[in-house]
């Protein structure tokens, strides 16, 4: 499993990388949601809602900012995936293995919104 994120991981992390200043950053794909956090995402309109959002905030940051501004922008969005990722391990060291994730990955998306918008609005890093 823990090989199998790393794949993942430097998959999400290529395309970010890579992506031109336009490139859109679809939200989570739910018919083909295999990770527990993206099922826990899937199954909650509340969280689909922020995953829409994280996409459309970043899509914009990556339209509007200058390269510098994107690959920090892209840096930044990485660590977030890596850390809503990291909400896996309430489904095995929880007694409520179900909201526990739940929580971890509202409170992570929901923080990641703020900072998105405090950015974006501020049209980039350096201003």
């Amino acid at each position: 499993m823990r090989g199998r994120i790393c794949l993942v991981t430097l998959a999400v992390m290529s395309a970010l990388l890579d992506a031109p200043a336009g490139a859109a950053s679809p939200p989570i794909e739910c018919r083909q949601a295999r990770t527990v956090v993206d099922q826990d995402i899937c199954a909650s309109p509340g969280e689909v809602a922020l995953d829409r959002e994280i996409a459309a905030l970043y899509d914009r940051g990556m339209a509007e900012f200058t390269p510098t501004d994107r690959h920090t922008l892209a840096q930044s969005q990485l660590k977030f995936l890596k850390g809503r990722a990291g909400c896996a391990w309430a489904t095995h060291n929880s007694a409520h293995p179900g909201a526990a994730l739940s929580e971890c990955v509202t409170m992570k998306m929901e923080e990641r919104v703020r900072a998105l918008r405090r950015i974006v609005d501020k049209g980039g890093y350096g201003r």
